[in-house]
């Protein structure tokens, strides 16, 4: 079953002449799933987010919720945000800070969309409190929790609404790295555990491959890719979509040669077994890209020569100059001698190949 849908949705800002957010996208999501929208800001991500919402307005398109039509411009159709059933968190918490934990979940179902009763409020804020692992700040002041508390007391809010659909802007931005993958993993356990349809909106790659059943890659408004957050990071559609999900090697070459299954890529004096897309004409140039390998010299090899060496984290960094354009690789141990000769050896499997823009 369909969770959200949209249909040439479309989203100006300034009039009919004014600036292009959003461009006729078309976006379906399925009861249950993690989806998350990444992209770079201002690729229309957030915009997107708080049109499901109901905090926007498109002006053009159709959305529907659980089947529900909540926008036509067609049929002059807008359902107001109150009456959607979703939960949303915000990417700044949203949170009130004169009152505690407990008043601030239990406000939301006493004021909001539920109108339930104070003891009926109370006993579902403390259920959902337990279950976020926040029970014993419950009569805290938000203002004196850490970050990633915080976090888990606006998800409580959300979740204690009991919506059918999920809304998440950035959700982890605030949080430093360790804690970020702490909260990444209870909330993918705390969607999955209840059912919820999630929708995610971030900028980090590791966000989206931690958090997402399928991901959906935007630039301009449009969707340009989405699939399983592991088939878009080992298949991107264009480099522009593999740099979004880390660091790329790459190289200038092009196709010398093409068979049944596989295509031969010639970067000056070396040529590269890679497969066969069905765009590649003999003699086009190419972008050949790879991603950095940990532990990946070896004679047989590209030859280069070590231009920089530093740790970063628990491996070294290393930047190698191949003559044809800089790899980065790397590798355990102490650093390597600048100007030093290597061999940077990348598994056949792992080239992916980009047209010329």
């Amino acid at each position: 079953m369909t969770a959200i849908a949209l249909a040439k949705i479309e989203k100006r800002f300034g009039g009919q002449n004014g600036i292009l957010v959003l461009d006729k996208l078309d976006l379906t999501i399925g009861e249950g799933e993690s989806y998350v929208l990444l992209g770079q800001s201002g690729c229309g991500k957030t915009t997107t987010l708080r049109m499901m919402a109901g905090l926007e307005e498109p002006t053009g398109g159709e959305m529907t919720i659980s089947g529900n039509a909540v926008y036509s411009r067609a049929d002059r159709i807008w359902v107001a945000p109150e009456r959607r059933p979703i939960g949303m968190v915000f990417q700044s918490y949203a949170l009130w800070p004169t009152m505690t934990v407990m008043e601030n979940v239990r406000f939301t179902l006493e004021r909001g969309r539920t109108r339930l009763a104070r003891a009926e409020a109370v006993a579902r804020t403390r259920d959902v409190l337990e279950m976020m692992q926040i029970g014993h700040l419950a009569d805290r002041r938000v203002t004196q929790l850490s970050g990633g508390q915080q976090q888990r007391v606006a998800l409580a809010r959300a979740v204690a609404q009991q919506p059918r659909i999920l809304l998440m802007d950035e959700p982890l931005s605030n949080l430093d790295p360790q804690l970020r993958s702490d909260v990444r993993g209870e909330i993918r356990r705390l969607c999955k555990n209840l059912g919820t349809t999630a929708v995610i909106v971030t900028h980090d790659r590791d966000d989206a491959l931690g958090l997402a059943d399928r991901v959906g890659v935007m630039d301009k408004g449009r969707i340009l890719q989405q699939a399983a957050p592991s088939d878009v990071m080992s298949e991107p559609g264009s480099l522009f979509i593999a740099r979004l999900f880390g660091e790329v090697n790459t190289l200038d070459g092009h196709v010398a040669a093409l068979d049944d299954g596989h295509a031969k890529i010639a970067v000056a004096s070396q040529v590269f077994s890679v497969k066969r897309q069905l765009w590649m004409e003999t003699g086009q140039t190419v972008v050949l890209g790879a991603r950095p390998l940990s532990q990946s010299f070896a004679e047989n090899g590209i030859a280069g020569t070590v231009a920089e060496s530093h740790l970063e984290g628990q491996m070294r960094r290393n930047k190698v100059d191949v003559g044809d354009g800089m790899m980065t690789i790397y590798h355990e141990g102490t650093a390597l001698p600048v100007g030093e000769r290597v061999f940077v050896a990348t598994r056949p499997e792992g080239w992916m190949v980009f047209p010329t823009r």
